[in-house]
């Protein structure tokens, strides 16, 4: 299982529906995800809003907030929140193109990982358009900071997500996870991943508009030192999973697949957004390839290596590999 596993653009073969409850609203939703034929990539549909209002594109330009979650909105004010578990579900199975139809203002959390989106897709299925697929190939380094904080692309010939926490005086303490796409180990590593709060903020959320359907069923609690929950962590290392998977979904909101090496330092969805759009403001930043030219730009033909590349902070190619692959350096 991969975002990048076929040279074709991608759908579900057949509709899954889930029931949930928005950890947020604390409303009960519907969430359907509809194979499409059509290569416009994630769309939203709210189907308590009328027709000519609903749709919501998957991009990174819709983003309207991301306190706790990311949400997106329409030109029309139509908004759905907490996409982020769901897009990473498909980024990670390698899904380009579906429908979502919900019947609410948030995704439903589920049991605040993405295992059970996985696991239904996996039933569905796999449908191959006849669009071949683009990806957005990362040429410099791009990076965001927020005192303390900081979130990076770094170039590379390959796709890996690298995260690093630091909550002294809690169960999370420090902690850091990778996780390289090419392991074809989404589901295993990423995935069962759950979000989680902190017990000290619970009121102070609950009082602001957030976390009323927060549950031990759906996130971790983490009390000073302690996990609250009864059967504990899935992994030692599950919090840093998380937020690979958040960033992995807040990517996926580029519209492609991102070729490079993101680091994040207790970071979040905000800078994960200004990453994005940091990366996508700059043509210089990025090259834009379907899947066959970077397959070849991968291959034997190339000399130079990942690691000169995270060394420089420039993708280097040596001659014979810019003449086969006809491209200019950016």
């Amino acid at each position: 299982m991969s975002s990048l596993k076929s040279h074709y653009q991608t759908t579900i073969d057949k509709a899954i529906s889930f029931v949930g409850i928005g950890v947020h609203s604390g409303e009960v939703a519907i969430l359907k995800l509809k194979p499409t034929t059509m290569t416009r990539g994630i769309v939203f549909r709210r189907m308590d809003v009328s027709p000519d209002k609903r749709e919501i594109l998957a991009r990174q330009y819709n983003v309207s907030s991301t306190t706790l979650s990311t949400t997106l909105t329409n030109d029309y004010g139509t908004s759905v929140s907490t996409v982020e578990h769901l897009m990473a579900a498909l980024y990670g199975c390698g899904i380009d193109n579906v429908i979502v139809e919900v019947d609410g203002p948030e995704i439903p959390i589920l049991d605040g990982s993405a295992r059970d989106f996985v696991v239904n897709i996996e039933q569905a299925g796999v449908r191959y358009l006849e669009k071949e697929r683009s990806v957005l190939w990362v040429q410099r380094k791009v990076e965001v900071v927020d005192g303390d904080k900081s979130a990076m692309f770094l170039p590379s010939f390959s796709q890996s997500f690298s995260v690093s926490l630091d909550f002294p005086g809690t169960a999370i303490g420090q902690q850091a996870f990778r996780y390289d796409s090419s392991s074809l180990g989404f589901k295993q590593q990423v995935a069962n991943a759950r979000t989680f709060g902190f017990a000290e903020q619970v009121e102070a959320l609950k009082a602001a508009g957030f976390a009323k359907g927060g549950l031990l069923s759906n996130a971790i609690l983490v009390d000073k030192e302690k996990v609250v929950n009864p059967e504990q962590l899935r992994y030692k290392t599950e919090f840093a999973r998380h937020k690979v998977l958040d960033a992995m979904g807040d990517l996926a909101l580029s519209g492609y697949p991102i070729i490079a090496d993101y680091h994040s330092h207790k970071g979040g969805h905000d800078l994960n957004h200004k990453l994005v759009t940091k990366l996508m403001a700059d043509q210089r930043n990025w090259r834009l390839m379907t899947y066959t030219e970077y397959a070849d730009l991968v291959g034997p033909q190339f000399i130079a290596s990942s690691k000169s590349a995270h060394k420089t902070g420039e993708i280097s190619f040596s001659h014979d590999a810019l003449a086969h692959a006809r491209l200019k350096e950016g």
